[in-house]
């Protein structure tokens, strides 16, 4: 595999930014010809205004669009698919997405989720138990798709950026099905079958702590792009202090070959990457150490399950349950049998899909437990579980309740950055 090349532009506007990076890698015309159709794809996965970070900028999607149109395209499709129970126009209108496109003079905006015309594709070699995708017709007959992502702490896969913002390629089904799988593995298999031409990724004010929904946005001032995700997320994650090493993302990425992430195969072009790093605070990799009152058993579980549950302990504080409920058993992982010194019951909750088959076994014995489905769980069965003590439904659950839980969350987190 040849060397990747990763552009890095510093600075505050985005279209400055924008425009040197794209500069750094040859210029825009490189990668869309003239009287093509092109595709932008940003991330609009949830309702938040533009200064939550919970989307791509508007300002940056603006910078895009206006790059591209130097190229002389034929057409500019703006495309996303919103997260499960997400609306995709009301996401794109909320985060200012919608409005910045259509000032650029972008010619449409589509809703994957609504689309028809989908074609299966066949994964010919899965590292997940996907096998297969439907994708939109329009998406693989396009010329060229461009991926504008923003950077974000994010309780599935540690952080969200190039390759996790394809999520948004399907629909609500493969949404749904790619988290009962191990996600990441599931991403580098559909990132395998659609590659955009160009990720242009928003870092001007990337989201740290408790995101997706619930973290803080930080001025960083960056825009990086290149033609290969993997190494542009790579880049990303060095840039905030995020050792590769500890994330699960590029094991996977390394057993499928997608995209190189080794520092010694990735040329940085552009501002000087010293200047440009600024740590963030990325808590999904934290110890278990810092919740002494529960007992974690914790034997080959994903860095995603294990972010997931710091996450869950850190919403039961907001949410004044912590105490309440201490001294929980809380199982991830492959476990062949019940961990020694703990006693079936609903004080013994199994997170993931790992603990399956160890909940069929303590059920045949006649023993009882909690077990929080999915792989990963959605983000909140795992607090709804032991708030309720019972297990959660496999479809969706009502998002009223999330977001009412997230308000009071928000405000947990800022008392606590104050003292």
């Amino acid at each position: 595999m040849q060397p990747s090349i990763v552009a890095i532009a510093k600075g505050s506007d985005a279209d400055q930014l924008v425009h040197q990076a794209l500069e750094n890698l040859g210029g825009i015309r490189r990668f869309v010809k003239k009287g093509s159709v092109v595709v932008i794809k940003p991330n609009a996965g949830h309702e938040g205004a533009p200064e939550t970070a919970i989307n791509t900028s508007p300002e940056v999607v603006r910078a895009v669009i206006r790059e591209v149109r130097l190229a002389n395209p034929r057409k500019i499709i703006l495309a996303e698919s919103s997260a499960i129970g997400c609306d995709t126009m009301t996401c794109l209108e909320s985060s200012g997405i919608k409005q910045a496109a259509e000032e650029a003079g972008v010619d449409e905006i589509r809703d994957i989720k609504q689309d028809k015309d989908l074609v299966k594709k066949e994964i010919e070699h899965p590292t997940s138990s996907i096998t297969s995708v439907e994708l939109p017709r329009f998406l693989l007959e396009a010329d060229h798709m461009i991926n504008v992502p923003i950077f974000k702490s994010h309780v599935s896969m540690v952080f969200s950026c190039a390759l996790k913002n394809l999520k948004g390629v399907v629909q609500d089904i493969h949404h749904f099905i790619m988290h009962t799988t191990n996600l990441a593995s599931a991403m580098m298999d559909l990132g395998d079958v659609f590659k955009p031409d160009l990720t242009i990724a928003d870092m001007i004010r990337p989201m740290e702590g408790f995101g997706p929904h619930s973290g803080t946005p930080v001025e960083f001032g960056a825009v990086l792009a290149s033609a290969d995700m993997v190494a542009l997320d790579a880049t990303a994650c060095r840039l905030v202090g995020l050792d590769v090493d500890r994330v699960e993302y590029f094991a996977a990425a390394r057993e499928k070959g997608l995209g190189n992430f080794q520092e010694e195969r990735i040329e940085i072009r552009g501002a000087d990457f010293a200047e440009v790093k600024k740590e963030l605070y990325l808590p999904y990799l934290q110890g278990f150490n810092a919740w002494p009152e529960y007992r974690f058993h914790v034997k080959m579980a994903c860095s995603t399950c294990q972010g997931l549950v710091a996450f869950t302990m850190e919403r039961l504080k907001a949410l004044e349950a912590y105490d309440k409920n201490k001294g929980l058993h809380i199982v991830l992982g492959r476990h062949a049998k019940v961990p020694e010194g703990v006693q079936p019951g609903d004080e013994l909750i199994l997170h993931g899909d790992c603990t399956l088959a160890l909940k069929k076994k303590i059920e045949k014995a006649g023993g009882k437990c909690l077990h929080v489905s999915g792989c990963p769980p959605v983000e909140s069965f795992p607090v709804w579980t032991i708030l309720d003590r019972r297990e959660q439904p496999t479809e969706r659950s009502t998002r009223e309740r999330h977001t009412a839980e997230d308000e009071i969350f928000r405000k947990w987190l800022q008392e606590k950055q104050r003292k």
